[in-house]
């Protein structure tokens, strides 16, 4: 496989929401391509840090703080190569809309919506991000917690990133943004499809 011959260097980020198999594709990525490094995503890193704790629904201000750590996680990895990131702000923008939604309360009149020029500007760090939709051809095995909640974050994620509803991607298609799709092998199998072309 030419990608594999001629190894890219990328910063990459997946995304979408929980029980989608991000950590999956990244460890499946990893195994092939182990010149690369994973950062974990911000939920954890908090945790560990004693900063956060563990819940299954975080309210509003704990997105925001995971929304800031991984903005500043990006740009503190602006010069880096061959890393792919669990997450990225568009993950937190989304979750912060189910949070949002649950006190009917517009996001353009919070304080997430400040940081949406920042975002703009972080994501260019980027040079691709992979969204993990919810469809029909889905089959990684989990343990549904809410899956009212969960098809709701999904749906915003949808809204981001197929709409850009708030407009805070760069300009100019940087960074490239594929859905991907489909069991475990065939992730893998179309991320890799798509780097050889890219």
């Amino acid at each position: 496989m030419k990608f594999l011959n001629e190894e890219k260097s990328m910063r990459i980020a997946v995304s979408g929401t929980h029980f989608i198999g991000k950590s999956t594709l990244i460890e499946d990525f990893i195994k092939k391509h182990p010149s690369y490094r994973c950062e974990i995503e911000p939920y954890y890193k908090l945790q560990d840090e004693k900063i956060m704790e563990l819940s299954l629904e975080p309210g509003l201000d704990s997105f925001i703080e995971q929304l800031d750590y991984s903005i500043n996680q990006i740009n503190n990895c602006a010069n880096e190569q061959n890393i792919i990131f669990d997450r990225c702000p568009v993950d937190f923008v989304a979750y912060a809309m189910c949070a949002l939604d649950q006190e009917s309360i517009d996001i353009n009149d919070s304080e997430v919506s400040e940081r949406f020029s920042e975002i703009k500007v972080v994501l260019n760090n980027l040079d691709l991000i992979v969204f993990l939709p919810i469809s029909k051809e889905n089959s990684i095995e989990y343990i549904e917690e809410n899956p009212t909640y969960r098809k709701a974050a999904d749906k915003n994620f949808k809204k981001i990133y197929r709409d850009d509803i708030f407009d805070i991607f760069p300009k100019y298609e940087h960074p490239k943004i594929i859905e991907i799709s489909g069991d475990r092998a065939e992730r893998i199998k179309k991320l890799e499809s798509f780097l050889i072309q890219f």
